[in-house]
C-alpha cells in the first residue's frame, strides 16, 4: 500500500468488518516480486507475509486461466488489451464471485469484474 492513506483506511475498514479477503495468486506473484526488486527486501518479505497469513489465495487453476484466455484475447481482438497480471487477478475474481479492490478502475471496468476502489 506505500502508505497510501486511502489503501490504509479500506485495509483497515475491511478488517474491522471481518470481512474475509482472498488473494488470486498473481497477486501473490505480484507482492513476492516487489519485495525482491526492494532494498528492504527482508524487512517487506516479513510484513507480506504476516499479512498473507490470514489470506487465503486462490490457485490460477483451468477455471481461472480458461476465463483468463478468454478476456485476453477479446480485449487484444478489440484492440485495446490488459496486462495480463491484471487479467488473471480478473479471472480470479470473476470465477471465486468476489470483487477486485484496485485503484486501477478504467482496466478492471473493461474486464467486467465488479470492483472495489478506495
Amino acid at each position: 500500500m506505500d502508505g497510501d492513506p486511502a489503501a490504509v483506511e479500506k485495509a483497515e475498514e475491511i478488517e474491522r468488518n471481518l470481512i474475509q479477503q482472498r488473494l488470486s495468486s498473481m497477486t501473490l506473484f505480484e507482492l513476492y516480486y516487489g519485495v525482491s526488486r526492494s532494498d528492504r527486501s527482508e524487512q517487506e518479505r516479513r510484513q507480506v507475509e504476516s499479512v498473507l497469513a490470514s489470506k487465503p489465495v486462490h490457485p490460477a487453476d483451468t477455471a481461472v486461466m480458461r476465463k483468463a484466455g478468454t478476456l485476453s484475447g477479446r480485449l487484444a481482438n478489440e484492440g485495446s488489451p490488459v496486462d495480463d497480471g491484471d487479467v488473471v487477478i480478473a479471472a480470479t475474481a470473476d470465477v471465486v464471485g468476489e470483487p477486485v479492490l484496485t485503484r486501477n478502475v478504467a482496466d478492471f471496468d473493461r474486464l467486467g469484474v465488479d470492483i472495489e476502489s478506495y
